[in-house]
């Protein structure tokens, strides 16, 4: 998709759907866990500097145990932030975390219940799509489809992310103009709202969550701006301030409109810890976390107690919970709380966007059939995809040990998933077709059925020049792939990765594939080569078809 110049018209909301990538996450979720409220602000702590009596597990089902941990609090402040593109877990294993359906479901619950809540993210809903598996233009739509989910859960802060900002400055501007709404708005405190965007942008933001008036304001790191290759940039770097040099004003006008002040920060986790430290006013900080799940499920607790410091991890898996108690010694109580499979609920509405919506928009716009496919590098000049029944003449005891293993049916599970048009989901098709991301590799059912599943060729590279001349020394080498080189490039891993198989050892997991010396080449017929059809095709632009000549 051509870059789009907003300069000219930057006050009207783009209309042009972006692009993003629907991923998967696993984990193996620790119990949610509780912190004790914080003293009132200013009073005296314990020993420790802060008072920390914990609470059990509070995800237990329909989420009373959530409610019983936090007490009867006067209103709830649900954080989120850098879920990097995981909308939804892709069911490609089990035990996966996270996901949109989930925190819709839970929040749900919550109203349900009588808890009034009030929900900011710290931004990177997704992440830079120009390594994204679904490719760029998947996760731009992604990104859109992410935005319109906030709104749909009513948030009413989002901090700035250079993340974010990687589909492109001035689109990622236009569809937060277009699909944040009147209530969500974009909370920056060190960075001016570019002209023709003001309606958008807020140096702060004051959410209710019911009775309790949440001030709401975020920094963002200004080398994270400063460092994008983007042309469009100064659109937000012209008025570029330290961190240091913007929070002062931006607290001072928060305390005395509201019950608790809360600042996100979109940079270091350092950053964010110093920042705590040096404006102890703000009694909740969230930070960036340096990895996916979250490494201490309790918050840090900083001035004496007073500062409430939190992370939620990547991915979406996690959903921080922040008590309020206006008024109270214990003013606060937090609570991490995992999003498994306890909370899938019928979450009709996200279901719609993110399932429907979403997925229709991925087969109406083609993004597979048009994906942005390459050359294969590594192999035979000229050699091209031809699938695995031109394996088979030569290789039949190999064939017959692949038909009977998991990638065999690969294809298959896309259509048998109960997720509607996962075969247009190129973050989905990637891993369940062959050689799709090359020139001569996966286009649709249609076009390349010989290269449905994860066949020979996606680990081997293209076969046409060794099926045509079997004993050619120069094509054996391009196919040879012992295990040794597999485990060393971490080929397996490209598909089972933590997402999609976070328990794969590849020692253990060769042994299922591997098929050295299964077959006996001493017959000749295997070593005269033919030439598919396939490839011939390939070369004249004529029709595709898998069987051999």
């Amino acid at each position: 998709m051509a870059r789009i110049d907003f300069r000219p018209w930057a006050a009207l909301a783009l209309s042009a759907a972006v692009l993003g990538y629907v991923g998967c996450t696993s984990s193996n979720p620790a119990p949610s866990s509780s912190a004790s409220p914080s003293t009132a602000k200013g009073g005296a702590t314990g020993a420790g500097g802060s008072a920390h009596a914990k609470g059990g597990p509070s995800d237990d089902g329909d989420g009373s145990k959530l409610v019983a941990n936090l007490g009867n609090p006067a209103g709830v402040l649900i954080i989120t932030g850098e879920m990097f593109g995981y909308t939804e877990p892709c069911g490609c294993t089990k035990g996966q975390i996270g996901g949109l359906l989930r925190r819709y479901d839970f929040v749900e619950r919550l109203h349900k219940q009588g808890l009034r809540t009030a929900s900011i993210d710290l931004g990177s809903l997704t992440k830079d799509p120009a390594v994204a598996r679904g490719g760029f233009e998947q996760a731009k739509l992604k990104f859109d489809y992410s935005i319109k989910a906030l709104k749909l859960l009513n948030y009413g802060a989002l901090a700035l992310s250079a993340e974010d900002l990687k589909v492109g400055v001035g689109e990622a501007l236009g569809l937060f103009l277009n699909s944040l709404g009147e209530k969500t708005k974009m909370v920056v405190a060190n960075v001016a709202a570019p002209a023709g965007f003001e309606s958008m942008f807020r140096s702060s933001q004051i959410v209710p969550a019911g009775p309790v008036k949440v001030g709401v304001t975020a920094v963002i790191d200004p080398q994270a701006l400063e460092t994008l290759n983007d042309p469009d940039k100064d659109l937000l770097t012209a008025g570029l301030k330290r961190p240091g040099d913007a929070l002062p004003g931006v607290l001072a006008e928060l305390e005395p409109k509201t019950d608790f002040q809360v600042l996100m920060v979109q940079g270091p986790p350092e950053l964010a810890k110093s920042l705590a430290m040096a404006y102890p006013g703000f009694d909740v900080v969230v930070s960036t976390s340096e990895y996916d799940d979250v490494q201490f499920h309790d918050p840090e607790w900083l001035n004496g107690g007073k500062t409430l410091l939190v992370q939620v991890g990547h991915k979406g898996k996690y959903v921080g919970v922040v008590g309020l108690y206006p008024g109270k010694a214990e003013r606060l109580r937090y609570q991490l709380v995992t999003l498994n499979d306890r909370y899938d609920g019928p979450a009709t509405a996200m279901k719609k966007l993110i399932r429907d919506e979403y997925r229709d928009t991925l087969r109406q716009m083609a993004i597979v059939k048009n994906f942005p496919r390459r050359d294969y590098v590594n192999g035979v000049t000229g050699a091209t995809y031809v699938g695995v029944e031109n394996c088979k003449s030569c290789h039949p005891k190999t064939y017959e040990k692949w038909s009977k293993t998991p990638h065999a049916h690969a294809y298959q599970s896309l259509l048998d998933d109960p997720k509607p048009n996962v075969i247009y989901d190129a973050d989905c098709v990637t891993c369940h077709t062959t050689g799709f991301e090359y020139t001569s590799g996966w286009k649709s059912e249609a076009e390349t059925p010989y290269l449905k599943a994860n066949q020979c060729e996606n680990c081997h590279g293209p076969g046409s020049r060794h099926v045509e001349d079997p004993v050619n020394p120069k094509y054996l080498e391009a196919m040879e792939l012992t295990a040794e080189k597999a485990d060393k490039n971490r080929l397996c891993q490209s598909c089972h990765d933590g997402d999609n198989s976070p328990e794969f050892d590849f020692v253990k997991y060769h042994h299922d594939i591997a098929h050295e010396a299964l077959d006996d080449y001493s017959d000749p017929k295997v070593r005269k080569g033919f030439t598919p059809k396939v490839a011939r095709a390939n070369s004249s632009g004529g029709a595709q078809d898998s069987s051999a000549k």
